[in-house]
């Protein structure tokens, strides 16, 4: 086809776009046309509006098969992405969408939704979800979880997983030292903290019957996630929720100290701030999965 070279291209019309990805990606007029529901000769037509429109030829043709030239394997890229934003904003403010914002702290994100965040999706594919780990301005979440502390469960009730917390560490951190580790040897070792307070360490500390005085210094961090990384990079001994380290213990990346002690240092409980079918929805499923979460 000979495209005229005289003046400058013309912004080409959006509805000619899904022709020519449907024609690129089929390589052919007819199954474009049978896909797009239109006939050969329309689908045609939009093809030759959009050539004109740019002024080149997007695509060589023969009586066989239709081949995107190099302009054309060129401008599909951008094409592709004009429709896909298009996509996105019809569904943005398609007032039947469902869409659920949710706002968690990002170890909680990170270490336990994600993992798990498929099985939701599986009951309902078609739903938006947005999830952030800073409270948004005037834009609402729909569901909020918290962290709360505490160390009772029956004043927990409202939680649908419980932060019961271990203390673990690498394998190579070990070597060397007699075990099993008692609590009074393990302050022994550097001692990494999630809070300034040493929160989680006072009642592990507690429930081990010592006192927590850690000999070899300790580090802190402002965050669990942090303060786990910093345990698996072998800085010291850590404290986390085996459920935000089920990959690292069943890896043996990590290993549990001092079997058998443990304590409950909080919980994280979900409150709905916007009621909908979704809400509601994500709100059971959390209570769902916190009930079965690992333990050690």
């Amino acid at each position: 086809m000979q495209i005229s070279q005289a003046g400058p291209p013309r912004f080409p019309s959006l509805n000619t776009l899904p022709a020519f990805v449907a024609v690129a990606r089929t390589g052919s007029l007819t199954l474009a046309a049978e896909e797009l529901r239109l006939t050969p000769g329309a689908i045609s037509r939009q093809i030759k509006t959009l050539e004109e429109s740019l002024d080149t030829a997007l695509f060589q043709r023969s009586h066989n098969a239709v081949v995107l030239t190099e302009s054309g394997r060129r401008f599909l890229a951008h094409a592709k992405g004009a429709l896909a934003l298009v996509e996105t904003g019809a569904r943005e403010i398609s007032p039947n969408r469902a869409r659920l914002t949710v706002q968690a702290p990002i170890t909680l994100t990170q270490r336990w939704l994600i993992p798990r965040i498929g099985s939701f999706r599986s009951s309902c594919p078609g739903a938006d979800l947005s999830f952030r780990s800073q409270r948004p301005g005037n834009d609402a979440a729909d569901l909020t979880i918290d962290y709360v502390r505490g160390t009772e469960p029956t004043a927990l009730s409202n939680a649908f997983l419980l932060d019961r917390t271990v203390s673990v560490c690498t394998p190579q951190l070990l070597r060397g030292l007699a075990e099993p580790l008692s609590p009074e040897a393990l302050f022994d070792l550097p001692v990494l903290l999630d809070t300034a307070d040493a929160w989680s360490w006072l009642q592990w500390s507690a429930s081990a019957g010592v006192e927590f005085a850690p000999k070899a210094g300790a580090i802190t961090f402002d965050t669990d996630e942090a303060a786990i990384d910093a345990c698996i990079s072998g800085l010291g001994v850590g404290q986390a929720n085996p459920a935000f380290i089920e990959n690292e213990l069943r890896s043996g990346m990590l290993v549990p100290l001092c079997s058998g002690i443990s304590a409950i240092v909080g919980a994280y409980e979900a409150t709905i701030d916007a009621s909908t079918a979704l809400s509601q929805q994500f709100s059971s499923w959390l209570r769902q999965w916190g009930s079965g979460s690992a333990t050690v």
